[in-house]
C-alpha cells in the first residue's frame, strides 16, 4: 500500500472512532494493586525455587559437585565420585579417566571466536592455555524411585577451564560422546 492510498482509507475514517480513542480512560484498564502485584510475584519466585529443587532432586538436572583442582583429571574424578554423595546413587565406580587431546583441540577450534567464547570471556588465547576436555568412562547406578537418570555403563567428555588466577580446573560442560551433541 503507497502512502497516498493509505492517506485516502485514513480520511475515510469516522471521526468519532478517533475520538473514542483519544478519549480512552486508563481508568478502564484493571488496575492492579501493589499489594496483590507483590503476592503474584512472591508466587511466582515460590514457584519457580520449587520447581528448580524438584529438577535437582528427581535428577532432571544434575549438576556436578566437584572439587576444582590443579588437576583436571583429579576434578573430573572429584565429580564423578560426588554422584554418590547425591540421596538418589546407590553405587558409582570410575573405571577409565584420561585427557582426550584430540577432542580438546576439536573443542578448541570450535569455540575459538565464537559468541559462545565471548560470552563467557574466553579469548583464542585463554582457550589455547586454559582449556581441555576429559574423558571418562565410569559405572553409576540410581535408585529409580528417586530419580529418572539413566545408569550403567557410561562415557562422558568433560569440558574444563582453568581459573588463571588460581590454576584450579572447573567443570563448565559435559555430554556424552556417542550422543553426536557438541558443547
Amino acid at each position: 500500500m503507497n502512502s497516498k492510498k493509505f492517506t485516502e482509507a485514513m480520511s475515510k475514517l469516522n471521526d468519532k472512532y478517533v475520538d473514542e480513542a483519544l478519549s480512552y480512560e486508563k481508568s478502564r484498564i484493571s488496575k492492579t494493586s501493589p499489594k496483590r502485584m507483590g503476592i503474584l510475584i512472591a508466587a511466582v519466585i515460590a514457584v519457580l525455587a520449587l520447581c528448580g529443587f524438584a529438577t535437582c532432586e528427581l535428577g532432571l538436572f544434575d549438576s556436578w559437585f566437584q572439587k576444582p583442582s590443579a588437576d583436571p583429571i583429579r576434578t573430573v574424578q572429584s565429580a564423578i565420585e560426588g554422584q554418590a554423595d547425591k540421596e538418589y546413587t546407590i553405587c558409582v565406580r570410575v573405571d577409565e579417566i584420561e585427557v582426550s587431546e584430540s577432542e580438546t583441540e576439536r573443542v578448541i577450534k570450535m569455540y575459538s571466536g565464537s559468541d559462545l567464547a565471548k560470552e563467557r570471556g574466553w579469548t583464542d588465547e585463554y582457550l589455547a592455555e586454559h582449556f581441555v576436555v576429559v574423558w571418562a568412562k565410569y559405572y553409576a547406578e540410581y535408585d529409580h524411585t528417586k530419580t529418572f537418570m539413566n545408569d550403567g555403563c557410561m562415557e562422558q567428555y568433560f569440558y574444563l577451564a582453568q581459573d588463571v588466577k588460581t590454576g584450579k580446573w572447573q567443570i563448565v560442560d559435559n555430554t556424552s560422546p556417542n550422543t553426536g551433541v557438541s558443547p
